[in-house]
């Protein structure tokens, strides 16, 4: 079973993501501001990924992928735009299994 995701196909789901982000963020209902907050980064940065004049961090697709998925209505849009699919959730339950099994 492959443990890891390439670097390419993170940049293909990061990518997706950052294409729905002003529908997302309206979906749940917050500010550039709040939703920043959240991912604990500036406004300025996280307008700069909104607008694809910065690439988001593997760490704050994770963050933005949570979230969202927490929202029944953007939840359905993650699931309907391909951003969390089988093998994402399969390489973040493997990752849960190795914290597991080292606690």
């Amino acid at each position: 079973m492959k443990r890891e995701l390439s670097e390419v196909r993170k940049d293909e789901l990061v990518g997706i993501l950052t294409n729905e982000l002003t529908v997302l963020r309206a979906k749940v209902g917050l500010s550039q501001q709040e939703l920043a907050n959240r991912m604990g980064v500036s406004r300025q940065t996280y307008g700069m990924i909104e607008t694809k004049k910065q690439r988001m961090t593997w760490s704050n697709f994770i963050t933005l992928l949570l979230l969202f998925r927490s929202n029944e209505d953007t939840a359905r849009i993650i699931d309907w735009i391909g951003a969390y699919p089988q093998e994402l959730q399969q390489y973040i339950r493997l990752k849960d299994d190795v914290y597991d099994d080292q606690g």
